[in-house]
């Protein structure tokens, strides 16, 4: 008897990015993660991509709020690839498990100079 994967909802957003010169180009992606009663789902890996490149961006975990935070200074990451990011948005994905279903959501722009 196999039991069916239980859907989720996965909305994401660009938190703030900051593109200036003679600093370092930042960005703050964040996506939520939660059943489809609204409860968060804990402790899941949330990747984010480049809707310009289709290119990984970083990936954080969900925490109790079922909120994973991705801040790009933290982050060893390309900063051509953070500044198309925040130009163009990015896609977080939730690949699913062995308990929920695989989710994808797009985060606008919010960039900051």
């Amino acid at each position: 008897m196999t039991s069916e994967k239980k859907p989720v909802q996965l909305t994401a957003r660009t938190v703030s990015g900051h593109v200036v010169a003679n600093a370092p180009i930042s960005g703050d992606f964040e996506a939520t993660l939660t059943d489809t009663d609204g409860k968060p789902i804990v402790g899941r890996q949330i990747t984010f991509y480049s809707t310009a490149s289709g290119q990984r961006v970083g990936s954080a975990t969900t925490d109790q709020s079922g909120i994973a935070k991705l801040n790009s200074g933290s982050k060893i990451l390309d900063p051509v690839i953070v500044a198309s990011t925040l130009t163009t948005g990015c896609e977080a994905r939730f690949e699913g498990d062995d308990e929920y279903q695989a989710a994808s959501a797009h985060a606008g722009t919010a960039v900051g100079v």
